[in-house]
């Protein structure tokens, strides 16, 4: 009698997960599919075990063998009708680096790649992985460059719809262009980047906003419920202040991205320089990353590249050029102010010889000495 009680639940819930499966094969709906697989992985573990490890090996292999899916689905991605513009860009990786961050921040990185990498163990135990990241942050600290690389590290392609460019030159048709482009997005196995995000996810009660806009925002929020295992959503915003409450909540990770700090910025510089940072001193490069204190990694890179340009065009000592670059930056109306406090903070802080500051600044030793005298 206790066999026949047990067994009661298990042949309900099976014949209930069968339904529901039945339902959703039928409608098409595979990101429903997905999730009654993981709910059957779930409930039928006690009773029927060798049943749900069955079903986690499936949904697990199905979901986390992107491969497969990218040959089997073969859409081609969506055209605005009316201007015959692709809605769609497809950014080459050939040369995507991976981006440096602040060590918190690089581990959450390397959480969710691991998460996603672990995806078929998960999803065997019925546990979803995260499939949907919110890059917040000031422009030049690496959201994009972030994106790709999710996309180089998880064998992903990286499709991008830029929002702020849709919305300005399509309003009329913003809601039909986002929805296919969307649709594309969930039928291709990719890292999928909205771009300038809180263009169509501002708050509703936003009074700017019309009333598609407001719609649109409804829409958002389905898709990131039903977003499903086999692509991953990033979403990238300069405003997190403008988006609405409702839709940051529903993203797994909301990851913010600060302007580096003295450690990023020096291995931003190495890594920019590449073999020409073995022709400068550490000391040199430790306190030239604490003269661009406040400097995105965009800007630092910017840098870089002027000053190696002066450097093999012109043949100006590369550490003069470097310091001629970054007292340029300062603009002219602080230069003077700007330039006194790099040279007190190279010398307070990265503890640099008065020779030392005078390359780096682009000053006779005389120069620096005068500045360094004004601060005693």
């Amino acid at each position: 009698m206790p066999s026949t009680t047990q067994k009661k639940p298990a042949k309900n819930s099976l014949t209930r997960y069968f339904s529901d499966l039945a339902q959703a094969s039928l409608s098409g709906d595979t990101r429903q599919i997905q999730l009654i697989l993981l709910a059957a992985v779930r409930g039928l573990k006690n009773d029927l075990p060798e049943c749900s490890e069955d079903l986690g090996k499936i949904l697990a292999t199905y979901s986390a063998n992107p491969g497969a899916l990218r040959r089997a689905n073969n859409v081609p991605p969506p055209e605005d009708s009316d201007a015959g513009m692709a809605l769609l860009s497809f950014p080459s990786l050939q040369d995507v680096e991976q981006p440096t961050f602040n060590s918190q921040t690089h581990e959450k990185v390397e959480q969710f790649l691991n998460e996603r990498r672990s995806m078929d163990i998960l999803l065997s135990q019925g546990i979803e992985p995260p499939r949907s990241v919110l890059l917040e942050g000031l422009p030049g600290t690496g959201k994009t460059v972030l994106a790709a690389w999710l996309a180089v590290s998880l064998d992903l392609p990286l499709v991008v719809l830029d929002l702020a460019t849709t919305v300005s030159s399509y309003l009329g048709k913003t809601g039909s262009n986002l929805k296919r482009s969307l649709d594309y997005a969930r039928a291709q196995p990719c890292v999928f980047l909205l771009d300038e995000f809180d263009a169509i996810a501002k708050r509703r009660d936003h009074s700017d906003d019309v009333g598609e806009l407001k719609r649109i925002v409804t829409v958002l929020l389905k898709e990131l419920e039903n977003w499903p295992f086999t692509s991953v959503l990033v979403a990238a915003t300069n405003h997190p202040e403008l988006l609405d409450p409702a839709i940051e909540r529903r993203f797994d990770i909301v990851l913010t991205i600060p302007i580096p700090n003295q450690e990023a910025r020096e291995k931003i510089l190495i890594s920019k320089l590449g073999s020409f940072s073995s022709d400068l001193l550490p000391r040199y490069l430790s306190g030239l990353s604490q003269a661009l204190d406040g400097r995105t990694g965009s800007e630092i890179e910017t840098m870089v590249k002027a000053a190696l340009r002066r450097h093999i065009v012109k043949e100006t000592p590369l550490g003069r050029a470097l310091g001629e670059v970054v007292c340029e930056w300062n603009g002219t109306e602080t230069s003077k102010e700007q330039l006194h406090q790099i040279i007190n903070l190279l010398k307070d802080e990265a503890k640099l010889t008065v020779r030392e500051i005078a390359t780096i600044v682009g000053l006779s030793p005389s120069g620096v000495q005068h500045h360094l005298k004004k601060s005693s």
